[in-house]
């Protein structure tokens, strides 16, 4: 047998996340010290830089690389800069949404894998608002109900939560076709 399918670019399991996720923002009020850790975790991310493109890395000459090594902790903006700067290029909001798909794929436990997907969710609100680009197979009626369930966890950084309701909000436009594209 292959590869499971993967549906609407994430697999199995990050859509059963997803949906858990979802469900317990609806449902009951999860530990407080979790709610306090993922809170910690979100805001260590959103203050991380992003990490220098592996492809571009390698093609660098050896010398170039170790002088590379050095500089990577002090270059770039941090996360939550880029996810709410509409200056941001799209590629750069593409390789965070890459970005935090790793985060997912390594977390240890539930409360890393919540928080990159709220950083995997906010990578394609960020597109979706400064670029008015879906970089997601996933529905614009999904997107608007993970936008709505993410915003109302109180983990959520004020900043992440206004881009959320800003990218509902369009979802919701493009799904009643209200807008064109």
């Amino acid at each position: 047998m292959g590869k499971p399918p993967k549906k609407f670019d994430l697999n199995v399991e990050q859509s059963t996340n997803l949906l858990r996720l979802c469900l317990n923002a609806e449902q009951q009020r999860p530990d407080e010290s979790q709610e306090e850790n993922r809170a910690s975790i979100l805001l260590d991310a959103l203050g991380s830089k992003l990490p220098v493109n592996p492809a571009l890395f390698e093609s660098l000459p050896p010398i170039l690389r170790a002088l590379s090594e050095e500089l990577k902790s002090v270059s770039g903006l941090p996360l939550g800069d880029l996810l709410q700067d509409s200056k941001t290029k799209i590629a750069v909001i593409r390789r965070t949404k890459d970005f935090a798909k790793e985060l997912g794929n390594s977390a240890k436990d539930e409360v890393e894998r919540d928080v990159a997907l709220a950083l995997y969710f906010a990578a394609i609100a960020a597109a979706l608002v400064f670029h008015r680009v879906r970089i997601s197979q996933h529905s614009y009626e999904q997107l608007a109900r993970s936008f709505k369930a993410l915003a109302q966890h109180d983990w959520i950084t004020p900043g992440l939560a206004a881009l959320y309701e800003k990218a509902r909000k369009r979802c919701a436009r493009k799904s009643k076709g209200r807008e064109g594209g």
